[in-house]
This record gives C-alpha cells, sequence and structure tokens, in this order.
C-alpha cells in the first residue's frame, strides 16, 4: 500500500474492493495505510448499488481478484479516477485495462499496475455535428486532368436503340414470331406448349458458357435435360 499512496491525491475517496472472507484486523491495516483519505469496502459482486463515485478503485489488495468486472468498476469510479490493481497477470492486465478504456497504465512494482479511468463520465454522451460532404474546387486546383464525361459518348452510343432490328420475338416492334421459330415464342403466342428441343451440341443445358451462338436457351439458367425452363418476371 505504501507503494500507492504516493500517487492518490490529496482528499481523495478511496474504495477498496474486498473478498468475501476477510478478518477485521486486515481491514484496519489497510485502512490506516490510507490515513487521511476517506476509505470504503465493498464486494466485487456489490458494485454499482451505491451511487457513490469514487477517486480510486483498489482491487486485488487482500489477494489476486479474479474475473475482474471492469464495465462495474468503472461505474463507481469518478472521471479520470485511478484504478490500482494489486497481485494481477502482469501478462495480461495492461491489455485489459486498454481495451476497457483505461489509459496511462503504469506498473509501480511487480505486484502493482495502475491506470486511469477515462475524462468522462461513464455513461456520457453528446451530440457530433457532421459537416455535408461537398467537394468543392479551389481556383489552384490543377483542372487539367478532369474529363469530360460527354466526351466518353461515341454517336452511335447517342442513338437510340430501332425496335425495326428486332424483325421477330418479344423485343420486335410488333411482336411476332418469325416462320422458323425455335425458341419456343410463336408456341407461347399460340398458348400451346413450346415443342420439345432437341440439342445438336448437347450442352444446351450446362448455361451459356457452353453453349452456341445462336442457342436459343441464351441468356436461361442452366438445366436438367428435358427440365423446361420457366423465370418468374
Amino acid at each position: 500500500m505504501e507503494a500507492l499512496k504516493p500517487h492518490i491525491p490529496a482528499n481523495s475517496s478511496v474504495l477498496i474492493i474486498r473478498p468475501s472472507e476477510v478478518t477485521v484486523d486486515k481491514l484496519q491495516q489497510a485502512k490506516s495505510s490510507l490515513d487521511g483519505l476517506s476509505v470504503s469496502f465493498e464486494l466485487m459482486e456489490r458494485l454499482g448499488s451505491s451511487d457513490t463515485l469514487y477517486s480510486v478503485v483498489v482491487v486485488g489488495l487482500f489477494g489476486a481478484e479474479k474475473d475482474l468486472d471492469y464495465e462495474q468498476i468503472q461505474k463507481s469510479m469518478r472521471s479520470s479516477g485511478i484504478i490500482a490493481i494489486f497481485n494481477g497477470d502482469n501478462s495480461s492486465v495492461s491489455l485489459d485495462l486498454l481495451i476497457n478504456g483505461f489509459s496511462d497504465w503504469q506498473q509501480i512494482s511487480e505486484n502493482l499496475t495502475i491506470a486511469k479511468s477515462p475524462a468522462c463520465a461513464f455513461g456520457t454522451s453528446t451530440a457530433i455535428k457532421l459537416a455535408p460532404k461537398v467537394w468543392k474546387l479551389d481556383a489552384d486546383d490543377d483542372l487539367e486532368d478532369l474529363i469530360d464525361p460527354d466526351d466518353l459518348l461515341t454517336e452511335e452510343d447517342k442513338v437510340a436503340p430501332n425496335k425495326k432490328l428486332y424483325t421477330c420475338g418479344p423485343k420486335s416492334e410488333k411482336k411476332k414470331a418469325c416462320k422458323n421459330c425455335s425458341c419456343g415464342y410463336a408456341e407461347e403466342l399460340a398458348g400451346a406448349p413450346p415443342p420439345e428441343f432437341k440439342s445438336a451440341c448437347g450442352s444446351c443445358y450446362l448455361g451459356d458458357a457452353f453453349r452456341c451462338a445462336s442457342c436459343p436457351f441464351l441468356g436461361q439458367p442452366a438445366f436438367k435435360p428435358g427440365e423446361n425452363v420457366k423465370l418468374a418476371l
């Protein structure tokens, strides 16, 4: 305790986390070692039952504490308070403190590590004012590398599609089936079932990667041989 006392500001309120089984003599000895300071004792599982906030919270003074509840400890601390951990695992205590929002940790001795709680009270919130995302060009900006998007279009890109180019099929102007219709559109218009298609290459059902350029199944998903593909549009 003597190693901790120089790091405790004057007139601080100190909370010592005690185990359920500890002698009165040990509690009195711990309180006497912090003479001149307001010292209280509490069980780890009872943290948060009081609204009192402490400047310093001491953990592990009477033996190593397992499964520290850093959230409840921080709720019991004032902003920029000090947490002191005795008999902690030096290989992990610094990382545990960092993950749980404590900063400025110091290893005072082989069995004592201290750190500071956040500068704001636990649960404090504030509104963040976000500036509008506006991209403005300054007079000094180099505009030579800027490209006019209209320059990327060719004259062919600007011409509207001509439906007369489609002499048959659902994309044609009159939406008629051609005389030698093999895609099943003629049967669709007549309300008849599509004809049984016999593949010349045997790869139609595998998908577009395996189909001929004139395959009537182009654009349709792969299917099992003999299965009729129906698209839900």
